[in-house]
C-alpha cells in the first residue's frame, strides 16, 4: 500500500509540473461619434484702387481665405451686408453703395464651395466696382474710414 501511494504521489506531482496554462478571450466594440465641421480661416480685407470717372472697372485685391472641412463634407458660402448676425446661407453676390466715398460695388466669391478633404482651401471674396462713377469727395483724395457700411460678412454653410 505504501508502494502505491508512494508511485501516486510520483505521478501527481510529474502531472503537475505539466500543467497547462488557461486563457479565455472575448470580443468588443469601439462606437465612434464623429461630428463634422468646417472651420474659416481669417478673410483679409478688400480693397480697390479707384479715380473718379474713370473709363474702366476697378477689381479689388485681396478677400483671401481657406476654409477646412471634414472629409467628404460639402459647404457652400454666401455674403451678407454688413456684421450684424448672420443669416445663411447668405447671397452669391451683394451689391453696396458706400456710405463715405459714394461708389457702388458688388463683392462675389471664387467658388459657390466646395468638399472638405481635411485641409486648407484657398478661396476668395472678388469685388468690381463699375467705371464713370463720379464719387463723393472734397479733397485730392478720400478713403471710406468713415463708411458705416463697410463690414460685410462671409458665411460657410455645412
Amino acid at each position: 500500500m505504501k508502494r502505491i501511494l508512494t508511485a501516486t504521489a510520483i505521478a501527481a506531482a510529474l502531472a503537475a509540473g505539466n500543467a497547462q496554462a488557461g486563457s479565455t478571450s472575448g470580443t468588443f466594440t469601439v462606437n465612434v461619434t464623429l461630428t463634422s465641421a468646417c472651420t474659416l480661416g481669417a478673410v483679409t480685407n478688400v480693397a480697390f484702387a479707384y479715380t473718379s470717372l474713370q473709363a474702366a472697372v476697378a477689381n479689388a485685391t485681396g478677400g483671401g481665405f481657406s476654409v477646412s472641412c471634414t472629409n467628404s463634407l460639402p459647404y457652400t458660402f454666401g455674403l451678407q451686408s454688413g456684421n450684424g448676425a448672420a443669416t445663411p446661407p447668405g447671397a452669391a453676390t451683394i451689391a453696396v453703395t458706400d456710405n463715405a466715398v459714394n461708389l457702388n460695388y458688388s463683392l462675389g466669391l471664387s467658388a459657390a464651395g466646395g468638399t472638405g478633404n481635411g485641409a486648407a482651401q484657398a478661396y476668395s471674396v472678388t469685388g468690381t466696382m463699375a467705371g464713370s462713377q463720379s464719387g463723393t469727395c472734397a479733397t485730392a483724395s478720400c478713403t471710406n474710414a468713415a463708411a458705416t457700411n463697410k463690414i460685410h460678412t462671409l458665411i460657410v454653410n455645412y
